[in-house]
C-alpha cells in the first residue's frame, strides 16, 4: 500500500468512526458504510476484509488518533500529578460520549476484536504508567520504594473492570464517581509530601473554578 493509499484509508477510517459513533456498530452494515463513504462495496472490500476487520481497524485508528493529538503531547510535558488529573478528565469525557455504546456492540457482536483491542489498550496503559511512575519518582512526586508492577496492575484491573459494558451498567455508583475515586486513591497512595502538595493545589484550583 502506497503513502497515498495509507492517507486515503486513514480518511476512510475517520469517516467510518464517526458513522459508528452516530449509529452504533451493530446497526451499521457494510452497505451503509459504502453509501456513507460514497464508494462501491467492491472498493470498500479492497481496504477491508469484512465487518470484523472494519471494526478492528476503526478501533486501532482511534487509539492512534488519541495518541497523536497535539494537546496530548503537550500534556505529557507537565508534572505527573497534572498528567493524572488530565487522564481523569479524558476518561470522564469518554464515558460521557457515545464510545461506551460502541464498546457494548463490539463486545457482543465482535468479541474477538473486543478482546484484542482491550488487551492492546491495557498494554499501552501499562507502558504509559511505567513511564509516568519513573518520572514521578525521579521528580520527587511519588515514593521511590513502591512496587511499580504491582501498582500498575492495581490501577489497570479496576479501570478495565469499569470499562466493561456488561459491568458498568450494573454499578451501584455513577461510573464517573468510581473512576475519579480510583484515580484519586492511586495518586494519594503513591504520593510523597511534594506530591500531596501538588494534589491539594489542583483540588483548590478545581474548587475555585466551580
Amino acid at each position: 500500500m502506497t503513502a497515498n493509499d495509507n492517507t486515503y484509508k486513514e480518511k476512510l477510517l475517520e469517516d467510518i468512526s464517526e458513522l459508528f459513533l452516530k449509529f452504533g456498530l451493530r446497526s451499521t452494515s457494510m452497505d451503509d458504510i459504502a453509501n456513507h463513504l460514497k464508494i462501491s462495496k467492491k472498493t470498500l472490500y479492497q481496504y477491508f476484509e469484512n465487518k470484523d476487520n472494519v471494526v478492528e481497524e476503526v478501533m486501532l485508528f482511534r487509539i492512534r488518533d488519541r495518541a497523536n493529538r497535539h494537546y496530548i503531547k503537550e500534556i505529557r510535558k507537565e508534572n505527573p500529578i497534572a498528567i493524572i488529573k488530565h487522564i481523569k478528565q479524558f476518561v470522564i469525557d469518554d464515558l460521557n460520549s457515545r464510545l461506551p455504546a460502541n464498546d457494548f456492540d463490539m463486545k457482543k457482536y465482535h468479541p474477538a476484536v473486543y478482546t484484542k483491542i482491550k488487551n492492546m489498550e491495557e498494554e499501552l496503559t501499562r507502558e504509559f504508567l511505567n513511564e509516568l511512575l519513573d518520572r514521578g519518582i525521579e521528580e520527587g512526586y511519588f515514593r521511590a520504594n513502591i512496587d511499580k508492577n504491582l501498582q500498575i496492575y492495581l490501577i489497570n484491573r479496576p479501570m478495565r473492570y469499569v470499562s466493561d459494558p456488561d459491568i458498568n451498567m450494573k454499578m451501584e455508583y455513577p461510573i464517573t464517581t468510581v473512576v475519579c475515586t480510583v484515580l484519586d486513591n492511586f495518586m494519594r497512595a503513591l504520593a510523597t509530601e511534594k506530591g500531596l502538595r501538588e494534589i491539594e493545589k489542583y483540588e483548590e484550583k478545581t474548587k475555585d473554578s466551580q
